[in-house]
């Protein structure tokens, strides 16, 4: 992505910017599904979830959780083997589309991924036509 942005820049200025804009919407709908999904989990997961925001980057969609004022969101996503407020751990490595770790982020990926990404290239599409006529 990040050869991708350089090239849009050298087309035009106002390119990289609607890139970052593209990436942001994907983040931001990715965050809001997982809020969503967050609100059927049991303890924290609801509250831990407000946390979750789109970052503006030009190279990535980017999600970005927890923070000083949520220092559980990591408990309420991937659970705990100690801690009863947070449900079962489920370990934090990435188990592939079928299965793996997570509460609402994680499953909101394997789940909606496919539509958000679909909806994501049309942007970037109807980007690349725009910046780079044939």
């Amino acid at each position: 992505m990040a050869g991708f942005a350089k090239a849009l820049k050298a087309v035009d200025s106002r390119f990289p910017k609607e890139l970052r804009e593209a990436n942001f919407d994907l983040a931001a709908e990715l965050a809001r599904r997982s809020r969503v999904r967050a609100n059927s989990e049991p303890g924290v997961a609801r509250k831990a979830a407000r946390s979750l925001r789109a970052a503006r980057q030009a190279s990535a969609a980017v999600v970005v959780g927890g923070g000083p004022r949520y220092p559980y969101f990591w408990g309420a996503e991937f659970g705990a083997k100690q801690y009863r407020q947070f449900q079962t751990w489920r370990g934090n490595q990435w188990g592939g589309w079928s299965g793996g770790p997570g509460y609402f982020l994680h499953p909101t990926i394997r789940q909606d991924a496919r539509a958000l990404v679909d909806e994501y290239m049309k942007r970037l599409d109807e980007l690349t036509a725009e910046a780079f006529p044939e």
